[in-house]
């Protein structure tokens, strides 16, 4: 079995080091951020005010917005590039979901359901 030359090794190793820590610099910092949705923020006042928090590559956001007493249809935005949404709606209990997709990918989706009360400030 052959002797191996460890100080040869390490300056082979030492020569290549910088060239693998730039394409790896190169890697990380052109990568996409993965799909994620970090909040969904509510807002109540007059209107019922939704802001969905996400990050990801070229975004789409959208609202599903269901009345739990059966007062008022379900609402179904579809797809935007604003994150930031405001309905005016009568009081009471809903449940909204709330969508984040990347608009360059069929299946890429995250969502997060939040069950709220809306009361409308009287001014």
């Amino acid at each position: 079995m052959a002797e191996v030359n460890w100080k040869k090794a390490y300056h082979d190793l030492e020569n290549h080091i910088e060239a693998i820590m730039r394409e790896t610099s190169e890697l990380v910092n052109n990568a996409s951020p993965k799909l994620r949705l970090n909040d969904v923020l509510i807002e109540k006042t007059n209107t019922l005010d939704v802001v969905i928090d996400a990050t990801g590559d070229t975004m789409e956001y959208a609202i599903d917005l269901i009345d739990r007493k059966g007062k008022i249809e379900t609402i179904k935005t579809g797809y935007q590039k604003a994150n930031a949404f405001s309905f005016d709606i009568p009081a009471g209990r809903y449940t909204i979901t709330a969508y984040a997709k990347e608009s360059l990918k069929d299946n890429s989706r995250v969502f997060e359901k939040i069950q709220v009360n809306f009361k409308k400030d009287v001014k």
